[in-house]
């Protein structure tokens, strides 16, 4: 063996050391954690929307009755967009014409197309988030993560059509990701403090 092929090898044992070293302190955290890592997409703030506008027929398309059990919807069970920045991921990305809102109560939503990752951003109740993210069309699976905000009073917690909490709640961690795949998503913001 070269002298670079032998420094080759040892630099590759050093990385899957690496790796295993990481993988037994955050466990099954690495591989959501490294895909959103090495996405070169981000989320910027000057790309957001302060003001959603209800869509009603395009809504029912993709929620209502017969529509595809795979399209993701959301309903906020406490709170609503009101006073949300509902946030592209990949860019140009037509916030206004993505997030559709079934009504004025501004409280059950869908993506247009589910493969458009956004955030959405609550600066009214205490700056907590909320990321859609990874949609699979053949499962209808997708990341769904809640951040903490800046005001530790208000929690933002997750559950599927199943009520089955995954582990989404700000009040617990500052920060979660679960895989959810249901079509219903339940979102729910309060201030518990």
């Amino acid at each position: 063996m070269t002298r670079a092929s032998t420094s080759a090898a040892n630099f590759g044992l050093l990385l899957v050391a690496l790796v295993l070293m990481l993988h037994s302190v955050v466990g099954e955290l690495i591989p959501t954690q490294v895909r959103h890592h090495l996405s070169p997409r981000e989320y910027r703030i000057d790309n957001c929307v302060n003001k959603l506008t209800p869509e009603n027929e395009k809504y029912k398309l993709r929620c209502g009755p017969g529509s595809d059990p795979k399209h993701t919807c959301f309903t906020h069970w406490a709170g609503d967009l009101t006073s949300a920045q509902a946030c592209p991921r990949l860019e140009p990305f037509g916030i206004p014409d993505k997030i559709l809102v079934r009504d004025d109560s501004m409280k059950i939503f869908t993506i247009d197309k589910p493969g458009d990752p956004f955030r959405i951003n609550y600066p009214n109740q205490g700056g907590v988030q909320f990321f859609y993210d990874n949609f699979d069309p053949k499962t209808g699976c997708k990341d769904i993560t809640v951040t903490r905000g800046h005001d530790k009073a208000w929690r933002l917690w997750i559950s599927d059509q199943d009520g089955k909490k995954k582990g989404l709640d700000t009040g617990t961690k500052k920060r979660s990701t679960a895989r959810l795949c249901t079509k219903w998503i339940y979102i729910f913001i309060k201030r518990d403090g």
